[in-house]
């Protein structure tokens, strides 16, 4: 019998700035492997989302930031969607700490800060230092008219890194949704500045640097809707494959 998702949080008014880019293939297809996955290939290199929000809930402001690896679906997943999250920050420790702990899912506190208004900007802060930094160029100039402009989005299911779940027990994942009018523009390598730092504790972006992950597009929501569904099972996909997100 089809199980329904069941949503945890559905919220609105976010203002959200997603990096798309590109990163070494043969990298991810060696790291995925013991995780059962697939990266899932566009001309040769592997697609990273990097997908920073300013959101509120339950009446608190709160900001994140989210690491993920598109990968292809697993068998009985019909829709073309899916991620691998490598990893995420909350800018509060009580919201990282739920996360981690009663959904399994790898965040950690850090100050993230963002700017969903030209220019837009991704900061993450770790012990007051820098670790990843992505600006727009000030000003409009040639090349940063949006290369598309319209109603977009994501949704899919979101798997777990291996290593957060409990021994023994099978391998976790939930479904995400974004949808809102979007603006697409091309990263300038000439202007724009992206920048990755790791240090002691960065896995994730230490993952980034060492798979030559190369930023190619800023997508740009400035009153989006957010939905993230409660973490199941992989086990529970083939039920859960007809009633995915709409």
């Amino acid at each position: 019998m089809a199980m329904s998702v069941k949503w945890v949080a559905e919220l609105s008014h976010v203002r959200e700035v997603t990096l798309l880019g590109t990163a070494d293939l043969a990298y991810w297809k060696d790291r995925l492997r013991e995780e059962k996955l697939d990266p899932a290939p566009r001309d040769g290199q592997a697609q990273v989302m990097i997908s920073a929000a300013d959101l509120k809930y339950w009446g608190v402001r709160f900001r994140e930031v989210s690491f993920s690896v598109q990968v292809r679906p697993v068998e009985g997943l019909t829709r073309p969607n899916a991620a691998y999250l490598l990893g995420a920050y909350n800018s509060l420790r009580m919201f990282a700490f739920v996360e981690r702990v009663f959904f399994l899912t790898p965040y950690r506190y850090g100050d993230v800060r963002i700017s969903a208004s030209l220019p837009a900007f991704i900061h993450v802060f770790k012990n007051d230092e820098v670790v990843f930094r992505a600006e727009m160029a000030d000003g409009v100039g040639p090349g940063r008219e949006p290369s598309q402009v319209g109603e977009d989005g994501w949704d899919g299911p979101v798997f777990l890194p291996e290593k957060h779940r409990r021994k023994g027990r099978p391998g976790k994942l939930f479904f995400a949704r974004v949808r809102g009018d979007t603006r697409a523009y091309p990263l300038l390598p000439s202007q724009d500045v992206v920048a990755i730092k790791p240090s002691s504790g960065c896995e994730v972006l230490q993952a980034l640097s060492d798979s030559h992950f190369v930023a190619k597009q800023w997508n740009i929501r400035e009153d989006a809707a957010h939905a993230k569904s409660k973490t199941y099972k992989r086990t529970d996909l083939a039920s859960l494959a007809e009633s995915q997100c709409v």
